[in-house]
């Protein structure tokens, strides 16, 4: 059984419950093959007005080389178009890469374990926080479904993919989640004082936008994000066939596991897909 720790069940989000954030006036045009976005002011809500489910608690980060954090560009401060796309790229890539390298070298020990098929009491106990951590439970080594499972999981997102959801999700860094809680992918929190709280937020509703220290504990979570919940199973699925096929994994081809990552659905996911090809977004990829 795959558990999702700490998420409202899928059903909230059949009737629209779990759109991040709300609709905001002043939203940026789609940016998929020309510099609209770009020249946008900022805003509060990207124009794809996600449907994502809330993002679970950030998972304990392990810093590969322990290498401090850069500071924060102020993306608004650099022209529109290409000078602010080339400093968001400059910026946001050496961030999700290093995000990866934490779950691939999480990924490197479970294979290793894997391999062993015969876990020590340390490596019982890792593999249980890790099945916790991942929403795969109940958790038993022994079973190969398990292992499976839990492998499918734990494994990189490709940095063109987070690099178009982030462009797309903070209009190139200048919306006010971005700006003011170093939020890049929309995620929500419902704890009053967790984040912001949007201008057109639903009477009755409770949900903030999640508030981050820095934006690569942002891009932690949304890898986390999309690693974890149900919603995004097919997106893992076509990861783990592609890594079956002995293929390097594409932003392109997983962007077809995220038609529910907002209420714009295939449209949202042809535009990530056109941003991609137009920004040339691959050359960001890590080496496999």
């Amino acid at each position: 059984m795959i558990r999702t720790p700490g998420l409202v069940p899928l059903s909230f989000i059949a009737f629209g419950l779990l759109i991040s954030g709300c609709s905001e006036s002043d939203t940026p045009a789609p940016a998929a093959t020309t510099d609209t976005a770009q020249t946008a002011k900022p805003v509060e809500q990207p124009a794809s007005t996600p449907e994502k489910p809330i993002a679970p608690p950030t998972p304990a980060k392990v810093d590969v080389k322990q290498q401090a954090l850069p500071a924060i560009p102020k993306f608004i401060d650099f022209p529109a178009g290409p000078p602010r796309k080339q400093a968001f790229f400059d910026f946001m890539t050496p961030l999700v890469h290093r995000a990866n390298d934490a779950v691939l070298e999480k990924r490197h020990r479970l294979q290793s374990i894997i391999l062993k098929n015969d876990p020590s009491q340390n490596d019982q106990a890792w593999l249980k926080a890790q099945a916790d951590l991942y929403g795969v439970e109940p958790f038993d080594f022994n079973q190969a479904a398990d292992r499976t499972a839990l492998l499918k999981r734990i494994d990189k997102v490709p940095t063109a993919l987070a690099l178009a959801q982030g462009a797309n999700e903070s209009a190139w860094g200048t919306s006010r989640f971005a700006r003011q809680a170093n939020n890049y992918f929309g995620q929500w929190c419902f704890t009053e004082g967790c984040g912001l709280v949007p201008k057109q937020r639903s009477k009755g509703a409770i949900h903030e936008v999640r508030a981050f220290k820095h934006p690569y504990d942002s891009v932690v979570s949304y890898i986390h994000n999309l690693n974890s919940h149900s919603t995004y199973a097919k997106l893992r699925s076509i990861r783990a066939k592609t890594r079956a096929d002995n293929q390097p994994l594409t932003g392109l081809e997983m962007a077809e596991g995220l038609v529910n990552y907002s209420a714009r659905k295939h449209e949202y996911v042809k535009e990530l897909q056109s941003m991609i090809r137009y920004n040339k977004l691959t050359q960001y990829n890590q080496k496999p």
